[in-house]
């Protein structure tokens, strides 16, 4: 297997190293200096390191060799003042130093960084992470200015690619407006966000010290915005006064995510100054934030380095060197480590393409500089270091490595199992729109019921239409059944018309479905519901009129109402379909939350501008038609002839039909936007309407028929008409005894009452009896002489017998 170019190039490097160690002379032929800017307090922790790198250098590899290398320390105590004599005193030391190393303060590199380009003197920091020195005018005013700690830019690269990984498309910042060292690689960041990766930078609050009530401002308008994802760059003395307001805001928990600056300091959220917050309430918006900062030192341990030591031998003799107890806790040691080897490596490269330290190839050399370090892949590119940064998650109190971002390789590597179950929250509340559909299972039910309804009518037809000669149909008005039948159908149709949805249908077609479902439910319910409304009026007819000349009421009559109201709801319906098309619309509902989703349910609907006004006629003279059906079935409800009229039944009919109407309309209005409840209920009161009244009906026609197939005339008709006078009698002489009760005033008013409905009831049966004489007489000229010349003759004559006798 082929070696990766990184380890040939290390093996080939120490075979070179290993056989020139043989060859090294022993004395040094020329002495080079290098000037390095150390101060006092930073002094015991970064010395220490600078005599280890020298000490590995010459005792494992010859790169030194034939050179005296000496150091020039001087102290800046971190002034610009001190900083630029300590410059001048180094350009005046002989032999005047190839190169600078440090500082620890922005405030001395970058006036000597700026002085240090008119000698073309190189100058490499180990501490250095300001924004200003990777700005775009950077290179011009600090050409020679390196630095070997990684900078903001590694940090937004590591930040970009964090975000990245989880699928984050929308972030907002925070940041501190008057301090460069955030605002500067803020902007970068932002940019590098959008037109690098495409995540879109919702909002970013911005802040200065002297006005830090705008963060509140801020916050508010990125919880507003609905940002749940939010990077940060601010000071670590205002972090914890950030999380304070944060946590006032609400803006913690599962559903928010902080990306921090690492700071490098193990306690900075325990500053509380000038924060109302306690320190529970910090480590509640802390709580699985992350924290990004360069890495200290490269993850691979065993890993060998060119002085022939692993990582983790040189990290262990970096512990043991300290002389401060503080000195293993700084994140620069192994920077300066680096920056050393970086140096004499240098150096090399440029003493062996010249005699003399040329500037030109010593800058040269830095900035094609590769090769492995403590602290990585030593690379740099515009004079930045191309290094390691770590990414941190704060977890029970206390920050886990989860991801390393390599700049050198543009790698970005995360550790699933440091993760240890955390679930990243969503960039934002997810609007879902669930489209609201009739259930299958619901549907299907529906279906089938309504078809089985459908098989049933048919049943009911065929033997309405077989039998139409059976005396007992024929007295019923079999053409009046048929109608019921027929809206029965339709009733039964539209219930699955009204479940059929886009899923069965494009919305081309859904405007189509829209006429059907109104046509066939309108339809249907006018032809079966007028019918029986007709039936009843019949009934009502000859029993409320008392001529003794009153002719038969026909069919024909009944089915000119009929038609009659078919041709309202034609009227109606075109009208609406002229003026106020249907038009296919979906309608958002209320909304919901759910585990940060928004869920906008929505229906299908058939919009038509002005269809509250046609609803309001068809509703209207619906209702005023099931008015007068409940009058006209409750003025004929001691009727009860089955054979001539279904009086009875129908009336029932009426009833149910009317109660079933009140109820689902009613519902279905309370209901409409439930769409299976709605469903449901109205396929249930539809079904079941329909088939209560196809059953009172048609199942005593049916028993009937099964009880006299051959249809002749039976003799209870005679007793059934005594025994409803009978009952009748007996009713009214009930009512008179108890109106005998009282003084003598209200005794005369209640024979008065008496009295009237005596002629009522006179008059009541005596139309009641002509119309059976009428009926009868009707009925005589109908049948054929063979069907009765046999079991029916006598029967007949004993009729006739008895009316005669009466």
């Amino acid at each position: 297997m082929a070696l990766p170019t990184e380890h040939l190039l290390l093996l080939a490097v120490a075979a070179v190293t290993t056989v020139t160690a043989i060859q090294c002379p022993g004395e040094p032929t020329r002495t080079i200096a290098l000037g390095v800017f150390l101060p006092q307090p930073y002094r015991e922790k970064i010395e220490p390191v600078i005599h280890l790198a020298l000490e590995h250098i010459n005792n494992n590899t010859c790169l030194l060799d034939g050179i005296d290398f000496k150091l020039i320390l001087k102290d800046t105590q971190c002034k610009t003042s001190m900083g630029m004599k300590a410059l001048f005193d180094l350009m005046n030391h002989s032999p005047r130093p190839f190169a600078l190393f440090g500082d620890m303060c922005t405030n001395v590199n970058e006036p000597v960084a700026m002085a240090s380009k008119f000698w073309h003197l190189l100058h490499l920091s180990y501490a250095e992470t300001h924004a200003k020195f990777a700005s775009a005018e950077s290179h011009e005013l600090y050409p020679t200015f390196f630095r070997i700690v990684p900078g903001d830019r590694n940090i937004n690269s590591a930040r970009c690619n964090l975000v990245y990984y989880f699928n984050w498309t929308r972030v907002g910042t925070v940041k501190q407006s008057d301090d460069p060292r955030y605002a500067l690689p803020h902007e970068s960041l932002t940019t590098k966000l959008e037109h690098g990766y495409g995540i879109k930078v919702i909002y970013t609050a911005g802040f200065t010290v002297d006005e830090f009530e705008n963060v509140a401002v801020g916050l508010a308008e990125l919880k507003r915005r609905d940002v749940r994802v939010i990077i940060g760059d601010f000071d670590s003395e205002l972090a914890v006064r950030v999380m304070c307001e944060a946590y006032e805001k609400g803006m913690y928990g599962p559903n928010y995510v902080w990306i921090l600056p690492g700071y490098h300091k193990s306690s900075w959220w325990t500053n509380r100054m000038d924060s109302n917050c306690t320190e529970e309430q910090i480590s509640k918006v802390l709580e699985g934030h992350f924290a990004l900062e360069f890495a200290s030192s490269r993850p691979e341990r065993d890993l060998t380095l060119m002085s022939e030591k692993t990582v983790g031998e040189i990290g262990d003799e970096l512990f043991s060197v300290c002389t401060n107890h503080d000195c293993n806790s700084s994140a620069y040691g192994p920077y300066v480590y680096d920056g050393i080897w970086t140096l004499v490596l240098a150096v090399r490269r440029s003493l062996n393409l010249s005699s003399d330290i040329s500037h030109d190839l010593l800058l040269s050399a830095i900035n094609n500089s590769s090769f492995d370090g403590l602290t990585g892949k030593i690379r740099f590119e515009n004079n930045e270091r191309l290094g390691l940064v770590d990414v941190y998650q704060w977890r029970n109190d206390s920050y886990v490595n989860i991801a390393t971002y390599d700049g050198a390789a543009d790698s970005f590597t995360l550790y699933p199992e440091q993760l240890d179950g955390w679930k990243p929250p969503l960039d934002s509340t997810i609007v879902v729109r669930e489209r609201q559909y009739v259930s299958y299972i619901i549907f299907i039910v529906a279906a089938l019921l309504s078809l089985i309804g459908v098989c049933l009518a048919l049943v009911f037809l065929i033997i309405n239409v077989r039998y139409r000669s059976h005396r007992f149909i024929k007295m019923s008005s079999p053409n009046m059944n048929n109608l019921i039948i027929v809206g029965s159908i339709f009733a039964y149709v539209s219930v699955i018309l009204l479940g059929i949805d886009t899923r069965f249908v494009n919305p081309g077609n859904f405007v189509k479905l829209c006429y059907a479902k109104t046509w066939v439910l309108c339809v249907g319910f006018t032809i079966a519901f007028g019918s029986m409304f007709a039936k009843t009026w019949r009934v009502h007819s000859i029993f409320t009129n008392i001529r003794m000349n009153k002719k038969a009421i026909k069919d024909s009559k009944l089915l000119l109402i009929v038609g009659s109201l078919f041709a309202v709801d034609t009227i109606v319906l075109t009208l609406w379909s002229l003026f106020s098309p249907f038009k296919f619309t979906v309608s958002s509902q209320y909304t919901q939350y759910s585990e940060s989703r928004l869920i906008i349910p929505e229906l299908e609907r058939c919009h038509s501008p002005k269809s509250i006004i046609f609803e309001l006629i068809l509703f209207g003279t619906k209702g005023l038609l099931m008015i007068l059906g409940c009058f006209l079935a409750w003025e004929t409800r001691h009727v009860n002839v089955p054979a001539l009229n279904d009086s009875k039944y129908i009336g029932m009919c009426v009833y149910n039909v009317v109660v079933m109407c009140v109820i689902g309309v009613s519902l279905a209005f309370i209901l409409q936007d439930r769409v299976n409840e709605a469903y449901a209920l109205t396929s249930f009161f539809i079904i079941f309407c329909t088939t209560l009244t196809l059953s009172l009906v048609f199942v005593p026609k049916v028993v009937e028929l099964l009880r006299n197939p051959s249809g002749c005339e039976q003799r209870y008709r005679k007793g059934m008409m005594k025994s409803v006078v009978g009952r009748n009698a007996a009713n009214l002489n009930r009512q008179l005894s108890t109106r005998r009760h009282g003084n003598e005033k209200e005794h005369l008013s209640r024979l008065e009452e008496e009295n009237h409905l005596c002629q009522k009831y006179l008059h009541e049966k005596s139309s009641q009896l002509w119309e059976l004489i009428q009926q009868l007489t009707k009925l005589a000229h109908y049948i054929p002489d063979t069907m009765e010349k046999e079991g029916c003759e006598d029967k007949r004559q004993s009729q006739r017998y008895d009316l005669s006798d009466k």
